[in-house]
């Protein structure tokens, strides 16, 4: 506590006096903050619970058309081509030739000896593809300024300024950010900065003559073009290197032009489906455990885990497994969880049968995505069921915020206590101090009447 003092001369403990009054009067106290780590424990304990429920909601999120599809793409030559499939795709083998590669297009200006000095008066204006043209506003028409100007001009171009070295080798560099060749740039300056102009129409192309010298005006290192590939014999362009829409549910990746055919095969992994529906059993698992754990009683200490009593954990899971175990209608020949080998154990633990599972998988696959990834199947029905316990209005957000708010007032319970207390201690504390002193006045007097009684004549 606050203040502290020993008996002035009577010798009275003032400190362990106060102390014991003060502890004796500090049992409400005690019980507040014995309450508040009871409710900071059952916060924590929903925290853990709620990262349980996403992480089962992402499992269930995996069990998507792609995801149950168990399709992937294997390129002959991965250097120059790969590949990845999704649920529309088709197994199948395609031979590529990748012939061009989408870049885009780079222009370099005269060089300078400072980038920071203006160029002197003049305007420019840039357009990017059949972009609108855009008048540049820089603060000055130095190379620096006017790379801050294109970066700040939304058009889609970028600029920066580049150094080759030697007295006049700071150039302003400018090209699209976009592959493709519709995204050429073009330059419109006048004044002292006509001689940045660049017409992508009539190119001048960047390179040295004889004596070492580059051109006077911008030029161009490297011209905007699409990806050009051949897919069995068909030719296909492509503004970017990422190609889709060419072969149905395969996104292609062009890294580097090839020299001979590649061969791209799609093919259907099981491993991959029976990945993702175990994924949901072990996420399941995962939060029955959790809830049993923070949920128990342990008879022979006769003592509860931290949620012990909540009736929330325990509903969590029983809308989780009715909605689980309730029949999906359209799904083909499939319609419940049990006749893909998923079963729940008496704990309530989940378990999945590899042999029937590989079955269903094999000769069934279609109903089986039904079944998830229907419009009315496990997924979106689960999907729904767990976004709804993990909005703002759930179960668990409500719950925690309950939470909060009673820690809140026991906060201000146990500041309100505290300050009855420091009351108390100061009222003891005077009194004793008082009392300490009239003890020491009555010790001085009878001292001194000893010592009068003392000198008295004996007869």
């Amino acid at each position: 506590m606050g203040i502290t003092a020993s008996g002035i001369g009577s010798g009275l403990d003032i400190n362990g006096l106060v102390s014991q009054l003060v502890s004796a009067e500090s049992r409400p106290l005690n019980q507040i903050r014995a309450q508040e780590k009871a409710v900071n424990a059952r916060i924590s304990a929903y925290g853990q619970l709620t990262s349980a429920l996403a992480s089962f909601q992402s499992a269930i999120k995996n069990l998507s058309a792609n995801g149950l599809a168990g399709l992937t793409a294997t390129s002959s030559v991965s250097s120059a081509l790969s590949a990845t499939a999704n649920g529309s795709a088709a197994p199948g083998n395609y031979s590529v030739i990748v012939t061009r590669l989408a870049q885009a297009q780079r222009l370099l200006s005269p060089g300078v000896a400072d980038s920071t000095s203006p160029l002197g008066a003049g305007t420019l204006s840039i357009t990017v593809g059949s972009g609108a043209s855009v008048a540049l506003t820089p603060k000055d028409t130095s190379l620096q300024a006017l790379a801050d100007a294109i970066n700040a001009s939304g058009t889609g171009a970028q600029a920066s300024i580049v150094n080759e070295g030697g007295p006049n080798g700071l150039r302003l560099a400018v090209s699209s950010s976009q592959t493709g060749a519709a995204r050429t740039v073009r330059l419109d300056g006048t004044g002292a900065l006509a001689h940045l102009s660049f017409d992508p129409a009539a190119p001048v192309a960047f390179g040295y003559d004889g004596q070492g010298n580059s051109p006077a005006t911008m030029s161009q290192t490297q011209a905007a073009q699409d990806a050009l590939l051949s897919i069995d014999g068909m030719n296909v362009t492509a503004a970017t290197n990422t190609v889709t829409g060419a072969i149905q549910g395969v996104t292609l990746q062009l890294a580097q032009t090839s020299a001979t055919l590649v061969t791209l095969s799609i093919s259907r992994d099981p491993a991959i489906t029976k990945g993702a529906i175990s994924g949901v059993a072990k996420a399941w698992n995962d939060l029955r455990s959790l809830v049993s754990t923070q949920t128990a009683w342990n008879e022979a200490t006769r003592t509860g885990a931290v949620l012990n009593g909540d009736f929330e954990p325990t509903s969590l899971l029983t809308q989780l497994r009715s909605a689980m175990t309730r029949a999906v209608n359209g799904a083909g020949s499939l319609s419940t969880l049990s006749e893909l080998g998923i079963s729940f154990q008496k704990d309530g633990s989940m378990s999945v049968s590899d042999s029937k599972l590989s079955t269903v998988i094999s000769t069934r696959h279609a109903d089986l995505q039904a079944l998830f990834a229907g419009s009315q199947g496990m997924t979106a029905r689960l999907t729904s069921l767990t976004d709804k316990l993990l909005g703002d209005q759930g179960l668990l957000k409500t719950r925690t915020e309950g939470l909060s708010t009673n820690l809140r007032r026991l906060g201000q319970r146990e500041t309100a206590e505290q300050a009855r207390l420091e009351a108390i201690e100061r009222r003891y504390r005077a009194q004793f101090t008082r009392l300490d002193s009239t003890l020491n006045r009555m010790q001085g007097a009878s001292s001194y009447l000893a010592q009068q009684l003392a000198a008295l004549p004996k007869n």
